[in-house]
């Protein structure tokens, strides 16, 4: 398991994720700007009666403008292909390769859906880094990009996925203040009722691939329900609260959908917090301060139960 001490080459990466404005001016500086630019400078020398210098600035202008429609989705479609590979590097441990992938994305392509998936695939990769106070500023991020034209399921699902995630980690971070609030608006989309309706069904464009902006929402993370991952939250919240008997009870009454629907170092986490409260209650001891953070990272651990002790020290 590498800590984030171990890691400065992302950590950098990570703390230093570009705004939308970046990919904004790359398409629409490429696209209208410069084309408008030569378009007024052709008018301007054409009235200047040099009508063939004119007619030149005018049609780089046309081939400029569609030399950036066309690099705009050469960039779309090779950005899909680009998070696919992120997500198997992050799966693998190749934490170099998943933030390097998914930085590309969020500095070249403006569309909102590329950027969600970017933005969630470097929080991941801060989180499983153990960067809790960067991770949940990503998907806290990740969250403000989930474009409004959604369809109701998988924009459901995309909210309340980044914000169990987000909650975790600012909960890693003892900033609980927001990992309350975050895991609010997780429980929120997650109680939302009702089916969708025929407007939601023409907005699911998920079948159209790279194209449709459903596409990445429905696959995020292996299509993982993210109940299981609200409650654990909610058990590393409660801890953090000193409400011991709520986290005994949570575990007991989630067990199955914590082991069903947890990934190992998630289940290792939920475990330790049930066990930590479990002794506490027993021995009538001090409650651990949540301020306390751990000296240096963990050795000697399985990886899982070693991400588990960064978060609960």
């Amino acid at each position: 398991m590498t800590t984030a001490l171990g890691t400065p080459a992302v950590l950098t990466r990570l703390r230093n994720v570009p705004t939308r404005t970046v990919p904004a001016l790359f398409t629409f500086g490429g696209m209208l700007g410069l084309p408008s630019l030569l378009v007024c400078a052709g008018a301007f020398i054409a009235a200047l009666d040099v009508p063939a210098a004119g007619a030149v600035l005018l049609l780089l202008a046309g081939l400029l403008f569609a030399g950036m429609v066309i690099a705009a989705w050469v960039l779309i479609f090779q950005a899909s292909d680009r998070l696919q590979r992120a997500e198997q590097a992050l799966y693998s441990g190749d934490l170099e390769s998943a933030t390097r992938e998914a930085l590309f994305v969020t500095r070249t392509v403006f569309r909102s859906d590329y950027q969600t998936g970017a933005l969630f695939t470097l929080a991941l990769a801060a989180e499983r880094l153990g960067a809790f106070s960067e991770a949940g500023t990503l998907f806290s991020r990740a969250l403000g990009m989930i474009p409004a034209m959604a369809a109701q399921r998988p924009g459901r699902r995309a909210n309340a996925l980044f914000a169990a995630h987000a909650a975790i980690n600012f909960a890693g971070a003892n900033d609980l203040v927001n990992s309350r609030a975050m895991l609010a608006r997780s429980y929120n989309a997650l109680g939302v009722a009702g089916q969708p309706g025929a407007l939601d069904a023409l907005l699911d464009d998920s079948y159209m691939g790279a194209v449709g902006i459903n596409t990445l929402l429905v696959s995020l993370e292996n299509r993982r329900e993210p109940r299981p991952l609200a409650v654990l939250a909610s058990m590393l919240i409660a801890y953090k609260d000193g409400q011991l008997e709520q986290v005994i009870q949570t575990y007991a009454h989630e067990r199955e959908s914590i082991e069903r629907g947890l990934a190992p170092h998630e289940r290792a986490l939920a475990e330790r917090i049930h066990r930590e409260a479990l002794r506490i209650r027993s021995s009538a001891g001090p409650h651990r301060s949540p301020g306390q953070l751990a000296p240096g990272g963990p050795s000697g651990l399985e990886a899982p139960e070693a991400w588990a002790t960064l978060v609960l020290p």
